[in-house]
């Protein structure tokens, strides 16, 4: 594993840089969310036909050890008054893998795959029949929208399981702006310009809408306008995260939907890297080599999501610009930053080594 080479103080990184929580009541909920969560895990697989061989067995086995290993940190944070949401989404996927279940939003994930690749060529036709730069703003919306299908966060659950996910309402309702961060305009500005950035290592998040009707169709103007694009993929499932396994084929079935994103990804303007992560949130001092070796080409590095950009990496300073990009779906990091429920944030910030403001 690499320490990633824009990191501005490499030295003195934290992936998660609030973990000193003072309010008890912060602790607490996110305590007793990863506390909660195995019955958002046994549904998914029983529903989705991921159980297994042995399940009735197992399934007690798993929860009695989860809930130990659970009862062992909230007692270690109530000695500390520390908390880490990435040292918890570790511990839920190495049980997870212990027990046999890595992939239990597999299903969700699949069916999720599919319901946007219908909806992509009528997505891409609006998108090529949007003027410049007006574009730019429908496809920032498209990204919020698609961030939407998250089932890490109790809003976004409960939106799922209710069917309440649908990317055209949820489109139609983003904030208007300017939103809770708003760089938009200087994102837009420089991609458009004769200063448009290089490369950009792109750290995706979630399947479904929030890859194929979010990601892809920005991704595709900037590498049009002549920025190469590195999508950056989960090596290991986490949740309904996008993994490089599933990416791959997924640009390929794209791609005989679109020529235009074939022919960019037969230029090399568009091509995809494992992260070496298997969590939510990244941790910029363990990424792979091969993701690193991308890093070092880029002079953009996009933090795509709540758990990549907010939850994790938001004081971090890099030597490369840096563009944060997400819909905030959780209460307590909502409060964290001072913004409401389901603000969007378009963060933008110049590298200390970019040589411009």
């Amino acid at each position: 594993m690499a320490v990633f080479c824009h990191l501005a103080d490499p030295k003195n990184y934290q992936a998660f840089d609030w973990q000193h929580i003072q309010d008890d009541a912060d602790r607490h909920y996110w305590l007793g969310l990863f506390e909660s969560f195995t019955a958002n895990i046994r549904q998914r697989l029983v529903e989705d036909d991921l159980a297994g061989d042995g399940f009735a067995e197992r399934w007690p086995l798993f929860e009695a050890e989860y809930a130990e290993g659970m009862r062992q940190i909230r007692a270690e944070s109530e000695r500390t008054r520390l908390q880490s949401t990435i040292d918890l989404c570790d511990f839920r996927q190495q049980m997870l893998n212990k027990y046999g279940w890595p992939d239990s939003y597999l299903g969700v994930k699949t069916r999720e795959n599919n319901m946007a690749v219908a909806m992509y060529p009528k997505a891409i036709r609006s998108v090529d029949e949007t003027p410049l730069p007006q574009r730019w703003e429908s496809l920032f919306r498209m990204l919020f929208a698609g961030n939407m299908f998250d089932l890490g966060a109790p809003d976004t659950i409960d939106l799922y399981n209710s069917g309440k996910l649908d990317f055209a309402t949820i489109l139609a309702g983003i904030r208007p702006r300017p939103w809770f961060i708003d760089h938009a305009d200087a994102v837009r500005d420089r991609m458009m310009s004769t200063r448009r950035w290089k490369q950009a290592l792109f750290f995706v998040d979630n399947a479904g809408t929030d890859i194929v009707l979010g990601v892809m169709p920005l991704v595709r103007e900037m590498a049009r306008a002549g920025t190469r694009a590195v999508l950056a993929a989960n090596s290991q499932p986490a949740l309904n995260d996008i993994t490089i396994d599933e990416l791959n084929p997924l640009l390929d079935r794209l791609s005989r939907q679109d020529p235009v994103l074939a022919d960019l990804r037969a230029d090399g303007m568009i091509s995809t890297v494992a992260n070496g992560s298997n969590s939510p949130l990244i941790d910029l001092s363990r990424i792979s080599e091969e993701c690193n070796a991308a890093a070092a080409d880029s002079d953009l590095l996009v933090l795509q999501g709540m758990g990549r950009g907010v939850e994790s990496n938001w004081r971090q300073c890099f030597l490369c610009d840096v563009w944060r990009v997400a819909l905030l779906k959780d209460r307590t990091v909502t409060k964290w930053v001072g913004a409401k429920l389901f603000d969007p944030v378009c963060r933008f910030d110049s590298g200390e080594g970019s040589g411009h403001d």
